[in-house]
């Protein structure tokens, strides 16, 4: 009886385009105790009918979707479960990985949001969630099922304004290589106060005599900003063009990318 309740809930949430539900949610709406609630997911996760994402948070599976891991092949459902309402973007070195610019795969979650969820892991990928206003973490995105995906302009940008947090420039150049000409780059960069960011992918793109170097236009600059702070080289120099202090040289950083 309990089952085919929960069966309902799931076609309730299917008749309504959701695709998550929580341990928490189950307990209200079915008046279930937290065990009784914590046993009926548990039961439809081992149905196939729903993914555990996180603590006491589950993906609704599609039907072409069953028997498979939802947070590997249905990202944005995954994220959703776990954001619920929250406005959030999948962004960073996940979303340069989704959009097929790295060479190497990422297993790390890499998603901005002003929510932070008590969670550290997402169907055991690592979660890093970035700390970002609702003014400016939807801008530059594209929908990814009930998610938000940062575009290849967003996802160069995040990974261009965090370099501690992306290991480096070495993944952004990688990316860099891969994408087309960005001639809006600049402009997104405005919007969402990217400007050193914007910087750093100008400089990495001329240095390396990248093809996306020819939609991109150095502004004005009174400050230096750093490349890569955590890295050091044997020929640092400064790129007074873009304003950016590198701590190696251009060919360092285009070995490390081929190799």
């Amino acid at each position: 009886m309990t089952r085919d309740r929960g069966l309902e809930l799931l076609n309730e949430h299917a008749r309504e385009g959701r695709t998550g539900v929580s341990a928490a949610e189950v307990q209200t709406t079915m008046g279930l105790s937290p065990q009784a609630a914590s046993n009926l997911l548990s039961r439809l996760t081992r149905a196939g009918l729903l993914d555990r994402v996180a603590a006491g948070r589950y993906a609704i599976r599609q039907l072409g979707a069953l028997g498979t891991a939802a947070v590997w092949d249905d990202i944005g459902s995954a994220v959703a479960a776990l954001f619920a309402s929250h406005p959030h973007r999948i962004g960073f070195l996940t979303a340069l990985d989704h959009h097929g610019l790295l060479v190497r795969p990422v297993r790390p979650m890499q998603v901005a949001s002003p929510f932070r969820p008590r969670e550290s892991s997402l169907s055991d990928r690592p979660l890093r969630v970035i700390r970002e206003s609702e003014a400016t973490v939807l801008i530059g995105t594209e929908p990814l099922g009930p998610s938000r995906l940062a575009t290849v302009e967003r996802a160069l940008l995040d990974t261009a304004s965090r370099p501690a947090l992306t290991g480096g420039a070495a993944p952004l150049a990688e990316a860099l290589m891969a994408a087309r000409a960005t001639s809006g780059l600049r402009k997104l960069a405005e919007q969402v106060g990217g400007g050193a960011a914007y910087r750093r992918i100008g400089s990495i793109a001329a240095a390396l005599s990248m093809p996306v170097a020819e939609g991109l236009q150095p502004p004005p600059w009174r400050t230096l900003i750093e490349l890569d702070r955590r890295a050091r080289g044997t020929a640092g120099w400064v790129d007074t063009t873009w304003g950016v202090a590198w701590p190696y040289s251009p060919s360092e950083l285009e070995a490390v990318v081929a190799s």
